[in-house]
């Protein structure tokens, strides 16, 4: 199993990056290597996204589930993805903290399994390509939200869903 963690300070209040880390259109826009997104239920999304480690590069069919939100605090997700010769299971938590000065830090961390030639490339390569990934995603939404992009919150936590990786 893998660990990642991070965080990333906003101009804006937890409030408006609520919305804009809720609403799938904005997810499907930031996220790097998405080609779309579809809810499927406010808790159940599905998306097709590239990933490139190396000279490996599978297309993924993720499924996403929304297992908590508390908002405008808390969302959690597990998410699996599969491709040829590939595959993830992650479990995913996002707390956003109003700071003194106004500003928003979202403090992330994940779980996640690998398998198939994904995997072979070693933790080290695939934290490399997980940090700029999410630092991509971040500095997007910033930028959406910067520009007053519209964002409306559409998701919620899955009634009695748990988010939980099986080592």
């Amino acid at each position: 199993m893998m660990e990642f963690n991070g965080d990333f300070t906003s101009d804006h209040d937890r409030e408006t990056l609520w919305n804009y880390f809720t609403d799938p259109e904005i997810l499907a826009t930031c996220a790097p290597g998405c080609d779309h997104i579809e809810m499927v239920t406010p808790s159940e999304l599905k998306a097709t996204i590239a990933v490139g480690v190396g000279s490996v590069k599978p297309t993924f069919d993720v499924d996403m589930v929304v297992t908590q939100t508390i908002e405008p605090e808390l969302l959690q997700m597990q998410v699996e993805g599969d491709a040829s010769r590939n595959s993830f299971d992650t479990v995913a938590e996002m707390r956003l903290a109003e700071n003194a000065d106004g500003t928003t830090t979202a403090e992330w961390e994940a779980q996640a399994n690998a398998s198939g030639l994904i995997a072979s490339m070693g933790q080290r390569a695939l934290g490399s390509v997980a940090g700029r990934i999410v630092d991509n995603f971040f500095k997007d939404l910033e930028e959406m939200a910067d520009e007053g992009v519209p964002a409306v919150s559409k998701l919620e936590g899955k009634p009695d869903a748990e988010a939980s990786l099986e080592g």
